[in-house]
């Protein structure tokens, strides 16, 4: 049994690297050829196109971001692509808490700054 896993991780092993391999080939082949002239641009639209066909990751990054408080609420809703009351139901229907990053004093005064009451 352990020496079937064994065959089965090392197959992984092989395909892993030979995905990474070919998929550094195609990059620097993008590059090299001029359609992008960094990394960074081809892995923006690489990621652009991604989250075109699954839209849905957006979300799954938005409410891993917010629960991990490396983004504020209003913060994952943007990376979620909704607005602050859809992304509230979001993490609702998931039980997680909305977290109240400051008191009512502080809420009113930045609601009187904003608004000038």
């Amino acid at each position: 049994m352990k020496q079937a896993f064994a065959k089965k991780l090392y197959s992984f092993e092989i395909i892993t690297i030979s995905m990474a391999t070919e998929i550094n080939s195609i990059k620097g082949t993008l590059i090299r050829l001029g359609f992008y002239p960094d990394e960074k641009s081809l892995l923006f639209d690489a990621f652009r196109a991604l989250f075109e066909i699954r839209p849905e990751l957006k979300t799954e990054i938005a409410v891993d971001l917010y629960r991990k408080g490396e983004a504020s609420l209003w913060s994952a809703a943007k990376v979620a692509g909704c607005n602050l009351e859809e992304f509230k139901d979001i993490l609702r229907s998931r039980g997680i808490a909305i977290k109240i990053s400051s008191t009512k004093q502080e809420s009113d005064a930045r609601l009187n700054r904003v608004f000038g009451a």
